[in-house]
């Protein structure tokens, strides 16, 4: 009897728990994950419930649930690379109610420690509204490794992107092919105003004051404006952090190839209400070298300095920022030439024509260039995660370049550019169920050439006006994020100049366009992720595209406006055309951009496939060797034609061990003017790299250490043009017109592998750094750098680099 009653109580009891637990274990906990800085989303959060197997990933709104929990109270464990976590170690009761579902606020600190180099973390305000295009991302620790690097140097090694060079110091970001005013850079929030025309010009932009740099390789126009037509470059100065202690760094360095020398220096800290930061740098460069001769007048010298402030009031953010970057810039004395004879000597001689012994001294051809960039900007935090932004912006750009002639002393191009920027935005979320962006935009220019030149303007004086008005919106549904874009933009432009008469001409024209963008995000998997987008954009041809005239470093170019073929089918100059007379047309591109990213245990590849058709394409071609007053030069002439883009990029890479990571790099581009059916010229070849890096438990006296390898090969460029030697067109032998096939003065140059070997290491607050780039000497040209008609590349550079860091705790 007693056995059976104590089976019944047996059983009564474990349907009482049995119950308890089906109970229990049906608690649920919704949430979402911000930044408490920026109260921006965090998505790829891992969010866990302590001491169990529970866990689950933030969406692309920083949102997450979990299901199934049997305890009431649990303690949530957040796991986000570049981010403290305030909240884990309390207890969240109050997510936790049977009946009722509650959702929950999680704030998470940015972290002191430097991101990972491949891992995005933070949802960037300024790239909200291109979630669905394709983005890669670089932190400050990457490019504290090469402080003196161009812009466009820095973002090279992202798979589809390159640069295009008028030498060692003059460099301009290439995306998918695309370049000049096709690439937006956008500075600390503001279009970058810069005389960004041709390849002679680079941003002129402090890469060791950026704290990361975005680059977004979809047709970005209905977020950024009509220049992002190829895509759009982000840099981000001092995030000004609030609570954040006291930290000062300084850091130098030496190049052996140049002999060059750097230091830059910066002083950051946040209090409850306040932060600040102010920095600068100084960098110094003599004659660079290749394997075998050195590349006279090549030096560069740089000034830098910023400063920025942000001030808390209640739910208001105020921001003040200023940077100011002074560059003097050399440029190869071969290659400017004298005389047809010597430019066909220049184009057939494997060495440069002129070769002097190592000098500091910066002589012509060069270019002078001063860039003041002054912004304000007031955030309106009306919830936690909405906001009304008003920023306003004003930059001063002023270039002098000189040319070798017999007033040297005198600048060939005077130019001051003034640009105001003034954009009101409004970031919401849940609005109708949307989430997304509505701005304003007023954009002008006032460009002038300042007299005392003793030479017909290059480019006119213009001014332009631009009135903007853009909504991007998106709404999730499941797995899937879909998101839509229209942008209207007004412009007009007022034209100022002289003809070769020097008689007045002006020309004022507008354009009214519609952009436009529809993508897709669909989360396939845990670990797949699939992004699709198709984009409109449309650009006005530039000036130097559709009025340059005369000599621009080695050669004469003239602009769509500035030429004609008369009745004998001779090219004339003699008169400039309005553009409501010519056939000249904006360019319009139509780019559909798909991205698959599989993240698994040791391996994560991304494959980033697109095709782009642009409408009246403007590119520059040789036309021949043209006679002067200095005697015959190479002369090129803007055109334009349909064109198609299709390449893809691929990047894998690979966890081989816990010390050991690898990444795979590859990118192809095929592109064709389909209106005359010939080739592009100056596009980039195909291109590969590996980087292999291990990284060195401590040992001696070193906390942590690292040896990075990496290989790259660059195809020859099959699609190039035909060849004509420059002989030739000077004795009439080949008779070249607008309507002549594409040709180019130089072959494409052959492919060549490179080596960059780094060391690094960290002793408590110092840090240090061995680069050895062209590891093997190699003697090589590239293809989209406009010197390789007269000399190689840099040969073998040493770069060593010091970084002392001070943190208060």
């Amino acid at each position: 009897m007693n056995k059976i009653l104590f089976l019944f109580l047996f059983f009564i009891t474990s349907l009482g728990l049995i119950a308890q637990e089906k109970k229990e274990c049906s608690y649920e906990l919704k949430g979402v994950v911000l930044d408490a800085e920026t109260r921006e989303a965090l998505p790829f959060v891992m969010v866990s419930i302590k001491g169990t197997k529970q866990f689950t990933l933030t969406n692309n709104e920083g949102e997450f649930q979990l299901d199934g929990l049997c305890e009431a109270s649990n303690c949530l464990v957040i796991t986000c690379t570049g981010y403290c976590n305030t909240t884990c170690d309390a207890t969240c009761q109050l997510h936790h109610k049977e009946e009722k579902k509650h959702d929950s606020v999680i704030y998470l600190k940015p972290d002191v420690v430097a991101l990972d180099a491949v891992t995005i973390t933070e949802k960037d305000p300024n790239v909200e509204g291109t979630v669905t295009v394709a983005q890669s991302k670089i932190d400050n620790e990457t490019l504290k490794l090469k402080p003196t690097q161009t812009l466009a140097n820095a973002i090279s090694e992202m798979a589809g992107v390159t640069f295009t060079a008028a030498g060692n110091n003059v460099q301009l970001p290439v995306i998918h092919g695309l370049y000049g005013n096709r690439v937006l850079v956008l500075n600390n929030g503001l279009k970058h105003g810069f005389q960004n025309w041709g390849s002679d010009h680079a941003p002129e932009i402090d890469i060791a004051s950026a704290n990361n740099i975005t680059v977004i390789k979809g047709a970005s126009g209905v977020r950024y404006g009509p220049e992002a037509l190829g895509g759009a470059i982000i840099v981000e100065g001092s995030s000004l952090n609030f609570n954040q202690p006291l930290n000062a760094m300084i850091g130098t360095g030496y190049h052996t190839n140049g002999r060059g020398y750097f230091a830059n220096t910066g002083i950051s800290q946040g209090f409850r209400n306040f932060s600040y930061h102010i920095g600068g740098g100084y960098t110094r460069f003599g004659d660079r070298h290749a394997p075998d001769y050195s590349l006279t007048n090549t030096g560069k010298e740089e000034k830098a300095f910023n400063a920025g402030v942000k001030y808390k009031y209640n739910a208001f953010d105020f921001k003040l920022y200023y940077s100011f970057v002074d560059q003097n810039l050399a440029l190869l004395r071969s290659s400017i030439a004298e005389s047809g004879d010597s430019f066909v000597r220049a184009i057939n001689s494997d060495r440069p024509l002129i070769i002097k012994p190592f000098s500091y001294d910066i002589n012509e051809p060069n270019q002078e260039t001063q860039h003041h960039l002054t912004k304000a900007e007031i955030n309106w935090w009306y919830s936690d995660e909405e906001r009304i932004v008003f920023r306003v912006g004003r930059q001063l750009n002023q270039r002098n370049e000189y040319d070798v002639r017999r007033n040297s002393y005198k600048p060939i191009i005077d130019l001051d550019l003034t640009t105001s920027d003034y954009q009101l935005e409004w970031y919401h979320k849940n609005w109708l169920q949307l989430n997304g962006i509505m701005g304003l935009q007023v954009f002008t220019q006032d460009n002038n050439n300042n007299p005392g030149t003793d030479t017909t303007p290059f480019i006119p004086n213009y001014n332009t006006l631009r009135f903007s008005g853009f909504v991007t919106e998106r709404f999730t549904k499941d797995k899937n994020t879909f998101e839509v874009g229209v942008r209207m933009d007004y412009e007009n432009n007022n034209v100022r100049g002289r003809d070769i008469s020097q008689n007045v001409f002006r020309d004022d024209y507008s354009f009214l366009n519609l952009t436009t963008s529809l993508g897709l995000v669909r989360q396939l998997s845990e670990n797949a992720t699939f992004r699709t987008n198709f984009g409109t954009a449309w650009r006005t041809p530039n000036m130097e595209e559709l009025f340059s005239f005369g000599q621009h470093g080695f050669k004469y170019t003239y602009g769509m406006l500035r030429y004609y073929m008369n009745e004998n089918g001779d090219l004339k100059t003699d008169k400039v055309t309005p553009l409501s007379e010519s056939g000249v047309r904006p360019e319009k591109g139509y780019k559909w951009i798909n991205e698959w990213k599989i993240k698994q245990k040791t391996n994560d590849f991304t494959l980033t496939a697109y095709t782009h058709y642009i409408e009246n394409y403007v590119y520059e071609r040789p036309l021949g060797v043209l006679g002067t007053v200095r005697g015959p030069m190479p002369g090129f002439i803007f055109d334009q034609s349909n064109s198609l883009f299709i390449g893809a990029d691929f990047t894998w890479q690979k966890k081989w061990s816990t010390a050991l990571n690898g990444r795979l790099g590859l990118s192809y581009l095929w592109s064709k003017n389909v209106e005359r059916d010939e080739p592009l010229i100056n596009q980039p070849p195909i291109r590969t790299t590996y980087n292999l890096k291990w990284s060195i438990k401590p040992f001696w006296f070193l906390e942590s250490a690292y040896l990075s390898l990496e290989p790259s090969y660059t195809f020859h460029q099959f699609q190039a043009p035909r060849t004509i030697d420059p002989q030739d067109l000077i004795d009439g032998e080949v008779e070249i017109t607008p309507e002549s096939e594409i040709f180019d003065f130089k072959a494409a140059p052959s492919g060549y592998f490179l080596l960059d070997v780094s060391f690094g290491f960290k002793v408590k607050q110092l840090t240090a750094n061995i680069s050895v780039e062209n590891t093997l000497n190699a003697t090589y040209r590239n293809y989209l750098n406009q010197m390789r008609y007269f000399a190689d590349e840099m040969g073998r550079n040493f770069l060593f680099s010091l970084n002392y860091n001070f943190n208060a705790k």
